[in-house]
């Protein structure tokens, strides 16, 4: 049988390696204690590491999504109360040709015709409807963004007085520079696709102009309505077939059916109850277009709220994914962290009875 020498430096050395990983072990569960984290650095566990970063990349990324959904959200909000607003307005309008109707007087009339006037007028103040600094109904084409020093803003809707070949001022409604009075009764065809023309090429482009959000991956939603999709409605003309109208020329013309055209050569007076009753439908397809836009964006509150939700317990589950991969589980670390000081508080005991003699000791 062959016995190993064992000195006092070899116990030493054993009892200084032991205390040092006990030592290792402790500063371990320390940092897991003091920083909440498994592990302090990509060596211990790169997997899991991996892991946990790819779940922050996917919650910086909801982050992003959540905020631009509660901005869309809010687009949508005053783009829906700019709709309503207008949507009033053309149902007082009706009001007042419904009672224009019955009125015998031409004083009443005229009281009335001021009446659709003022509507008339706030109708184009409502279109100019802005969140922020920024129209609602005139997506990024906003030339009052551009106004010089001391100069009037130039809203997007406005109305200009223009002198016609007969020497006569009609007021008309430009949006954007272009004169969108002219396109009414045109037939739905060809409005505006197939039609041809400068200011048709110029409407096209003013149509598809739209404040566009991306909501989530490859999805991009229009947060705004445009003006031109507000401003026009398709009704059935005389012939039964489908005509593009002008909202404003229509409360134009029931301002001047009601009031008259003293301006006209020869002057026009106002037009009969059975002539007003024509006029009528017209307005309530105005109404029922404008409840559509609203229907519209209506939906697309619904389709943000869905995705919001979605974001939130993606979140949730995300986060959870992370706190799996690099959270430490602190009832877990604290009773490790226990067990290592009784071990290390044990291993100094030992050591201390056991190197604690010296040569003195040993020739007594």
């Amino acid at each position: 049988m062959i016995v190993s020498r064992v000195t006092n430096s070899m116990l030493k050395n054993t009892l200084l390696s032991n205390l040092g990983m006990n030592l290792s072990r402790m500063d371990k569960l320390q940092n897991q204690l003091s920083t909440g984290r498994k592990y302090g650095n990509i060596s211990d566990d790169p997997s899991a590491l991996i892991y946990g970063q790819a779940a922050r990349n996917k919650l910086a990324k909801f982050s992003h999504y959540q905020s631009t959904v509660e901005t869309a959200q809010s687009w949508l909000t005053q783009a829906e109360t700019g709709i309503m607003e207008l949507n009033k307005v053309i149902g007082a309008v009706y009001e007042e040709l419904v009672s224009a109707g019955s009125v015998k007087t031409p004083d009443d009339k005229k009281n009335l015709a001021m009446v659709v006037a003022q509507l008339r007028d706030h109708y184009v103040d409502t279109l100019n409807t802005v969140y922020g600094d920024r129209y609602v109904f005139s997506g990024y084409n906003t030339p009052g963004d551009f106004a010089e020093d001391n100069e009037p803003i130039l809203k997007p809707f406005t109305i200009v007085d223009v002198e016609l070949p007969s020497g006569i001022t009609e007021p008309r409604l430009f949006f954007n520079g272009l004169d969108i009075s002219q396109f009414d009764r045109t037939p739905a065809a060809d409005f505006p696709e197939n039609a041809e023309g400068p200011d048709v090429t110029a409407l096209n482009e003013l149509i598809n102009d739209l404040i566009h959000f991306d909501v989530g991956p490859g999805i991009r939603m229009p947060v705004t309505q445009n003006g031109i999709d507000i401003v026009f409605f398709t009704t059935r003309g005389e012939d039964g077939n489908p005509v593009v109208r002008n909202t404003w020329n229509l409360l134009q013309e029931v301002y001047l059916a009601i009031n008259g055209d003293d301006d006209a050569v020869p002057p026009v007076p106002p037009k009969t109850t059975d002539e007003l009753t024509g006029l009528i439908k017209l307005v309530q397809d105005s109404q029922n277009h404008l409840l559509t836009r609203t229907a519209e964006i209506g939906g697309r509150q619904r389709r943000l709220e869905l995705l919001d939700a979605r974001y939130s317990q993606d979140v949730i589950n995300y986060e959870q994914m992370r706190s799996d991969a690099e959270d430490a589980d602190m009832a877990e670390v604290i009773m490790y962290l226990k067990m290592a000081e009784t071990v290390y508080q044990a291993a100094l005991s030992a050591g201390a009875r056991i190197i604690q003699p010296t040569l003195m000791d040993f020739l007594r």
